[in-house]
C-alpha cells in the first residue's frame, strides 16, 4: 500500500487561507480554488474524501473561514397545488395518481410531526419551518398551528390554473412568490440566530438550508418547465413521479405527463405566435420569468426566491430531488452569479 503523497510545496498555508477567504476582493471561485489547494496539500491521497472536499472547500469559501460548520441547518418547504391536477371535471387534466386533498393530508402529517421529513429534522436538531403559499381550496378541518406549518401572508388561493388552456400564474404572482420565497428565507435565519445562545454565532446563524415542497402535479410541472426552458425533448424530463412503486414506473401514467406538457407547450407555442416549434425549442426557452408564468407552481417560485435570498447571505443551499433541483436551475438563470 503506498504511503500518500507528501504536502504539495504549492499547497496554502493555513495562514494565507484564512486571509484570501476573509479577503472581500476575493471572489467566490477564488476563495474556493484556495481551500482545495489547502485540502490537497494535506497528509493523505488527493480526492481520497471523495466530495466531501468539494463540499468543505464550499462551505470555507460561503462562510469565509479555515473552519466552516454545517451545525446550524434548517429546512424550509413550500406547498401549494396545480390547476393541471385537478379533475377533469374541475378544469384540470388529472396529471398525478393522486388527488388534490393529499397536499392538504401531508401538511397536517406535518405540523403533528409525524411525516418523513418531521422525524428526520427532529432526529438532525434541523429546524423545520413549511408554508402553504396555494393550496387547493376545499373543506378545511384542520388549522395550521403556525408553529410548523405556517399560512402565507400573501399566497396564490386556491393553486395555480392549469396551464394547458391559460397560464399558471400571472407574472404578478410570480413576483409575490419569488419575494415571499425571500421574506420566509429571511424570517427563518433570523429566528434561528435569535435562537442561537453562541456567542460566536455568524451574521445570519444558518449554515445550511434545506428547501422542500409538497403539491400533488409537482413533477408534471417541474418537467414543463425544464422542457420549456431548455428545449429538451419532453420525454426525457418525465417520470412517474409520486406514482412509482417497487414494481417500477407506471409507462401509462408517464405517457399521459408527456401528453399534457406536449399539449401545454404547443398552447404557450400557439399564443405567442411562435415559431419555435423545430429543433426542439420553445418560445420559452431561457426565459425563465415568463416560463414560471406559463407552467410554473406558486411553490416552485417560492424556492427559487429563497435560493436568491440564501445565496445573498452566503448561506449554503443543499438541494435534493427534482422539484428543488428545477427551481435551483431557474435561480441561477435569474441570477447566475
Amino acid at each position: 500500500m503506498s504511503s500518500p503523497p507528501p504536502p504539495s510545496e504549492e499547497g496554502a498555508e493555513p495562514s494565507s487561507l484564512a486571509t484570501t477567504l476573509s479577503d472581500p476582493t476575493q471572489t467566490f471561485t477564488q476563495k474556493y480554488d484556495t481551500a482545495r489547494l489547502y485540502i490537497d496539500s494535506l497528509a493523505k491521497p488527493v480526492g481520497s474524501l471523495g466530495t466531501l472536499e468539494d463540499w468543505g472547500a464550499r462551505m470555507a469559501a460561503l462562510q469565509q473561514t479555515p473552519t466552516p460548520s454545517a451545525n446550524a441547518a434548517a429546512c424550509l418547504i413550500f406547498a401549494a397545488d396545480h390547476g393541471v391536477a385537478k379533475d377533469i371535471t374541475e378544469g384540470g387534466r388529472n396529471c398525478s395518481a393522486y388527488p388534490s386533498i393529499v397536499s392538504r393530508k401531508v401538511l397536517e402529517a406535518l405540523d403533528h410531526g409525524i411525516a418523513g421529513a418531521s422525524v428526520l429534522s427532529r432526529c438532525n436538531d434541523v429546524q423545520l419551518r413549511v408554508i402553504d403559499v396555494g393550496l387547493a381550496d376545499g373543506p378545511v378541518d384542520y388549522e395550521w398551528s403556525g408553529k410548523t406549518v405556517r399560512l402565507a401572508t400573501r399566497r396564490v388561493k386556491g393553486g395555480t390554473k392549469n396551464f394547458c388552456t391559460g397560464n399558471a400564474l400571472t407574472a404578478e404572482q410570480v413576483d409575490m412568490c419569488i419575494q415571499l420565497g425571500r421574506d420566509e428565507t429571511i424570517t427563518l435565519m433570523n429566528e434561528m440566530k435569535n435562537e442561537m445562545k453562541n456567542e460566536m454565532a455568524t451574521s445570519t446563524s444558518t449554515h445550511v438550508i434545506m428547501f422542500g415542497e409538497v403539491g400533488i402535479g409537482n413533477t408534471t410541472t417541474a418537467s414543463a418547465l425544464i422542457a420549456a426552458l431548455t428545449g429538451v425533448d419532453v420525454a426525457t424530463v418525465c417520470g412517474s413521479g409520486a406514482s412509482v412503486t417497487r414494481d417500477g414506473i407506471n409507462e401509462e401514467i408517464v405517457a399521459k405527463k408527456i401528453d399534457i406538457i406536449q399539449e401545454a407547450l404547443t398552447f404557450h407555442d400557439n399564443s405567442s405566435n411562435s415559431n419555435s416549434s423545430s429543433n426542439n425549442t420553445t418560445s420559452l426557452q431561457n426565459k425563465p420569468m415568463q416560463a414560471l408564468s406559463a407552467v410554473g407552481g406558486a411553490e416552485i417560485c417560492s424556492i427559487v426566491g429563497g435560493m436568491l435570498e440564501a445565496s445573498q447571505h452566503n448561506v449554503a443551499i443543499l438541494v435534493d430531488g427534482f422539484i428543488v433541483t428545477t427551481a435551483a436551475m431557474i435561480a441561477c438563470m435569474i441570477d447566475p452569479m
